[in-house]
């Protein structure tokens, strides 16, 4: 595993030309791709040359659009597709490996079955795009009760359910796992051996905490803590068995508000540090210290 600063979610302010010599300071192995370079190839060759003078690796590439929103209609997945494949071509020159998009566990108008068949047929021609590129597409399970319940028809909230998808659109993409979605939508020990088992189909860990005071169904999507902070998920306990399986790709502090909030509003380089000490918290945690 390689650990990744995402620049991006965590809303940390400053150029790459700042935010790249701070995370090779402290340890990191990666950084987020900005959208930006994804829009200007002059920038993204002066970005590439910038992380590997530094020693480190990109995380995930953007998608244009979230392509399994149900507002996004056949015509608008088809422009974002041609964006894709763009991106995909900057990306592969730049090594980027790895791309995702998560999957909504309730629809507002299908039924699980015709859901089901819509996102495979929707995932089959995504994967084949990154895949031409060499890039490797993975699918996030949601778990929280309020998306599970937003709408009338419910989905997949699951490893399970998110490969079942992958497996029908051919065996091609993979998955993210998120531990405060394994949390919220399961908590099951054999779902999280279950994605160690399966770790060279996982394109990206993301790492968090539950919010104190609040049952797993009263957890909120947009609200979660730093890793190993409220003690509520034991990320250190995910990180030490997906290391264990020889699991290679990014990993990633993702918290939600208030720590977004905060980082955007800090110094770079006390967001980053801030950030760096919770990953040495859990591996400190993964190593029986």
């Amino acid at each position: 595993m390689y650990k990744t600063l995402d620049i991006n979610l965590l809303r940390i302010p400053g150029s790459l030309n700042e935010l790249v010599p701070l995370a090779a300071q402290h340890g990191f192995g990666g950084i987020s791709v900005p959208r930006a370079i994804l829009e200007d190839p002059r920038q993204a060759v002066e970005a590439g040359a910038l992380v590997r003078d530094h020693g480190l690796q990109w995380g995930l590439l953007h998608t244009p659009v979230d392509f399994f929103a149900p507002d996004v209609t056949d015509d608008a997945f088809e422009e974002a597709l041609k964006i894709q494949a763009e991106w995909a071509a900057i990306g592969a020159g730049l090594g980027v490996q790895y791309a995702y998009n998560h999957v909504w566990p309730s629809s507002p108008t299908k039924e699980f079955d015709e859901n089901f068949e819509w996102y495979v047929r929707r995932l089959e021609r995504i994967q084949a795009v990154l895949a031409d590129h060499g890039i490797r597409y993975g699918l996030e399970f949601l778990g929280p009760h309020e998306l599970r319940t937003q709408h009338e028809h419910p989905f997949v909230h699951t490893i399970s359910g998110v490969l079942a998808i992958a497996d029908a659109a051919g065996s091609q993409a993979g998955f993210l796992f998120d531990t405060y979605h394994w949390y919220c939508g399961s908590r099951r020990l054999d779902d999280l051996y279950f994605a160690a088992q399966n770790s060279h189909r996982m394109v990206n860990v993301h790492l968090n905490d539950g919010i104190a005071g609040r049952a797993p169904d009263e957890q909120r999507d947009l609200e979660r803590a730093m890793p190993m902070t409220t003690g509520i998920i034991d990320a250190a306990r995910v990180y030490q068995l997906f290391e264990a399986s020889g699991y290679a790709g990014p990993v990633m502090c993702e918290p939600m508000r208030p720590s977004t909030d905060r980082f955007a509003s800090m110094p770079a380089e006390e967001a980053v540090s801030e950030i760096a000490e919770a990953f040495e918290k859990v591996e400190a945690g993964a190593a029986g210290e």
